[in-house]
């Protein structure tokens, strides 16, 4: 049975105990047969415990530990314990991290005869020289209230030409991933590019005033409450709210769609990756696929995933439609982070 990572002090030389005056370092009591990966809390936690690690440690007599948190308590651990001893063997998160991560020398490519589902994937879940995966993906369309809007929108212009959306748009705050991606999304919308940040920023300006939210469960409430009518959301979200009888749709922007992935990543200082290996494979399985698809409404990575017929209008993007998810280059778009993080909170507060 999966176990959780209680956190205690890091102590190891004159470096430990510098890190441990900052930060708390996962502390795992390693076995020759224990994965340690990380979590989201809340539900995903309990469905990782009950639906997927069971399967896989019954499979391969792997123990699997958990460290339950967030991305920006995962990469502080990383950069505590540093590249030849992380705390973790395989770590899970979106790509714009990960590609902050590889970029500090935390990554190491992904060998596809040891992960072999790998070859099943779409060419949108998968990296240049293998140095992560795609697990699973979460498209980001233009969710919005049907009974306060007679016009959906099918693009992201609409957004600007739409006059029912004047006052009641949605957006994230760019530390978001979505909010980072929209700037990038209309960067290559009306410049051309997606590094023409000067163009996104004069038009998303156009769009004040407008709700800035930090998290998705924070665009849900708004869009429930009709505080806005449109709003950048999830499918899978989205979905969750209408199987439950909620007032709530999502249009496909006729540009592409970016994404919510969870991107699997091997540590390159991990004592056990023949392990991470097994776990990635599992991951990417298309019965394990299933089950994320069925209880999170996720649209799958591997294309030989069977969708059930019973979710299946929960689950528009899949198939072909995989094709419209849009991926961006995170290490050229990360030079700039700081930059574009500090001109947005000067210019869209």
């Amino acid at each position: 049975m999966a176990k959780k990572i209680h956190r205690r002090t890091f102590l190891s030389g004159a470096a430990g105990v510098t890190a441990a005056a900052t930060i708390g370092m996962p502390y795992v009591a390693r076995g020759a047969e224990t994965l340690v990966i990380n979590s989201y809390g809340g539900s995903f936690e309990k469905f990782m415990r009950s639906q997927i690690i069971p399967g896989f440690e019954k499979e391969t007599g792997v123990e699997v530990k958990l460290d339950i948190g967030l991305t920006k308590a995962w990469i502080a651990n990383l950069r505590a314990a540093g590249p030849e001893n992380p705390p973790y063997d395989v770590l899970m998160f979106n790509s714009i991290w990960a590609a902050l991560a590889k970029s500090e020398g935390f990554f190491e490519a992904i060998p596809e005869s040891e992960v072999p589902n790998m070859k099943d994937l779409y060419s949108v879940a998968r990296f240049p020289n293998n140095d992560g995966v795609v697990g699973w993906m979460q498209p980001v369309g233009l969710a919005y209230r049907p009974d306060m809007v007679k016009t959906p929108p099918t693009s992201y212009k609409d957004l600007w030409d739409n006059p029912e959306f004047r006052d009641k748009t949605g957006l994230y705050t760019i530390t978001n991933t979505a909010g980072m991606m929209f700037l990038l999304m209309i960067a290559k919308v009306y410049g051309g590019s997606e590094y023409n940040t000067d163009v996104a920023f004069s038009k998303i300006k156009e769009l004040k005033p407008f709700k800035q939210v930090d998290f998705s469960g924070s665009m849900e409430v708004m869009l429930t409450r009709g505080e806005i009518n449109v709003g950048l959301l999830d499918f899978p979200a989205v979905a969750r709210i209408k199987n439950k009888g909620g007032n709530m749709d999502v249009g496909i922007p006729e540009e592409g769609m970016f994404m919510f992935d969870q991107v699997f990543n091997v540590l390159k200082g991990s004592k056990n990756k023949a392990a991470g290996y097994k776990w990635i494979n599992y991951i990417l399985r298309p019965d394990v696929q299933a089950k994320w698809v069925k209880g999170y409404f996720v649209s799958p990575s591997n294309r030989s995933v069977e969708v059930a017929d019973e979710v299946k209008h929960l689950i528009p993007i899949r198939g072909e439609k995989i094709a419209s998810i849009t991926g961006f280059d995170w290490k050229t778009a990360n030079q700039n982070r700081d930059k574009v993080i500090d001109r947005w909170n000067k210019e869209m507060s």
